[in-house]
């Protein structure tokens, strides 16, 4: 074999292992590029282009909210075609009002979706809210930070603990009894082993 064939199968082989590596790497950027992480460093980038800083919601106080609602609200309804922002938030913002009811007029301002986690079967879903209160004739402004987490309705037991949940039937509201009987007062529907959205944590950041 000739010095100058050998010296082609050299280049070749070269220009191969090149090309695989470069196949290699668009594939791992493209892949990478399709995460939910990638989604959204995305999505903030295109946030920061069309408002600024729009996307951190800020009050006429000093408190400040990481809005993430345009971002993690269509992932959750991916997950949860039939998850319903505004209920959830309401009854979420009742629970944290019965938790601050000893704060003086304690109102709350904004409540938005920080964070929406999967792990495994676990989902959780992480809420700030803007709130404010009397003390002293002075006006005090919080962050409220919230956990929601979807789990069996029989291991959500105890009266401090709520949930959002619709009948199927006729879309009344469900109540849980005490002993974990989730029914609907309307048409009578009993519930069983079913899983809800509820409120697992809330504190002052």
């Amino acid at each position: 074999m000739s010095p100058q064939l050998i010296k082609i199968l050299i280049i070749a082989a070269i220009i191969i292992c090149v090309g695989v590596v470069l196949a290699g790497i668009i594939k791992f950027v493209r892949r990478v590029g399709r995460s939910a992480e990638a989604q959204v460093v995305k999505e903030l980038v295109n946030l920061v282009n069309e408002n600024g800083l729009d996307f951190v919601s800020e009050p006429e106080h000093p408190r400040l909210i990481s809005n993430m609602n345009r971002i993690y609200l269509p992932m959750i309804l991916k997950d949860f075609p039939d998850f319903d922002w505004d209920e959830i938030r309401k009854m979420l913002e009742t629970q944290i009002k019965k938790e601050f009811s000893d704060r003086e007029n304690f109102a709350i301002d904004e409540t938005v979706v920080s964070r929406y986690e999967k792990t495994g079967n676990k989902r959780l879903i992480k809420c700030e809210s803007s709130a404010s209160f009397d003390e002293e004739e002075q006006k005090n402004y919080i962050c409220v930070q919230s956990v929601l987490s979807f789990i069996n309705s029989k291991k959500a037991e105890g009266e401090n603990q709520a949930h959002a949940l619709t009948c199927e039937k006729c879309g009344a509201p469900l109540t849980r009894k005490p002993d974990g009987e989730v029914v609907c007062e309307y048409c009578s529907t009993v519930v069983v082993g079913e899983k809800v959205w509820t409120v697992t944590s809330i504190k002052e950041k």
